[in-house]
This record gives C-alpha cells, sequence and structure tokens, in this order.
C-alpha cells in the first residue's frame, strides 16, 4: 500500500502524524462521538487499584496460610503481622503446603525455589500473587 505520500505504507489502525482517527466525518458526527465517550467515561467506575485487589485478597490468602499450618496461626495473627511467614512459625512443609493449595485456588504458578517465600509477609506474598494473576474470590 506504498503511495507517493507514504513511501512505506500503512499499517492497520495506523494514521499518519497529524490526522485524529475524527477528520473526515461530519460535524454532527464528531459531536454525537464526543458524547457518547463522555458519557461512557462517566458511567464506567474507575478500574480497581492494585492495593484494592491485595485488601479484597489478603484475608482469603490468610485463611489459606492458617489452614496449610493446620491452624497454628491464625487468620487475625497474620493479617495483624508485618512479620516474613518464617518467623510467623510457617514451616517448609507448611509453605509447600500453601503453595499447592495457592495454585489450586487461582489457577496460578509459584516457585518453590524462590526463596522470598521464606521472607515475605502476608502483605508480600498477596502482592506477588497478584502479579501472577491471581484474583479474589466473591
Amino acid at each position: 500500500m506504498s503511495t507517493p505520500e507514504h513511501p512505506r505504507g500503512l499499517s492497520a489502525g495506523v494514521l499518519p502524524a497529524g490526522v485524529l482517527p475524527t477528520d473526515g466525518l461530519p460535524s454532527d458526527a464528531l459531536s454525537s462521538a464526543e458524547g457518547a465517550s463522555a458519557e461512557g467515561a462517566s458511567a464506567a467506575p474507575p478500574p480497581a487499584s492494585p492495593s484494592d485487589a491485595a485488601e479484597a485478597l489478603r484475608p482469603q490468602v490468610a485463611a489459606l496460610v492458617s489452614r496449610s499450618t493446620d491452624g497454628l496461626i491464625g487468620v487475625r495473627e497474620l493479617l495483624d503481622s508485618t512479620e516474613p511467614l518464617a518467623a510467623l512459625g510457617v514451616s517448609s512443609l507448611s509453605l509447600l503446603r500453601l503453595v499447592d493449595a495457592v495454585e489450586e485456588t487461582y489457577g496460578v504458578f509459584v516457585d518453590l525455589g524462590d526463596r522470598t517465600l521464606h521472607t515475605e509477609g502476608l502483605r508480600g506474598l498477596t502482592e506477588r500473587l497478584i502479579r501472577l494473576g491471581a484474583e479474589a474470590t466473591p
């Protein structure tokens, strides 16, 4: 699609510099398109921020951690703590159980070889799971 004005051609969806997607539309179409986009922007809720997602997921992850320790570490204790999971008493066997539960519950892969599993607290673990694609369940 090479033309004298555009010797390299145009890729689909790529406009030349200075050309707006609304160029060439009648003025009444422009005003209705602008109004529709303004209405759509105000009607849609803002996307959830990562911290909102982490706060929603944290109690669920705390429950998984508590179950993986057979209840030796309570959910409230986990939610209130900033200590690494290992410092709270999460053993290597409990971490294996936790990773298995997380992978089954959220469908994400957690690398057991990653040493930060032993050094992160609940907040760090939750943020890591969000980065891996985990979402809070209703």
